[in-house]
């Protein structure tokens, strides 16, 4: 799967989840329902710019945009960019400890 695909794909299942047309969307990003259209159907490959706008106008972090196979609930928390902030923030000693406790807490369930 290319970065375009999971960007419109993650895109357009948020939209979905909120109930929007790409009209509206449109109108909440303030860009013609057209654009929206076509970045969601994969017809034109979208800007930065218009990927953040997107983001913005459906409430979800440009970060999760781009990770592929998150669960919706994932997608559509603001926890995700801030996660990815701290985290670049870190030390590779403390990212080493943050991805050990993530294996562990993995393996619990």
């Amino acid at each position: 799967m290319t970065l375009t695909e999971i960007v419109c794909n993650n895109l357009d299942k948020v939209r979905k989840e909120h109930d929007l047309s790409t009209r509206e969307l449109g109108f909440r990003s303030g860009m013609p329902q057209k654009t929206v259209h076509n970045v969601l159907n994969m017809t034109n490959v979208p800007r930065i710019d218009t990927i953040e706008t997107m983001c913005k106008a459906l409430l979800i972090s440009p970060q999760a945009v781009v990770t592929p196979y998150l669960p919706l609930n994932m997608l559509m928390s603001r926890r995700i960019g801030r996660f990815v902030e701290q985290y670049a923030r870190l030390n590779m000693e403390q990212r080493d400890r943050v991805e050990q406790l993530l294996n562990e807490l993995s393996e619990e369930t």
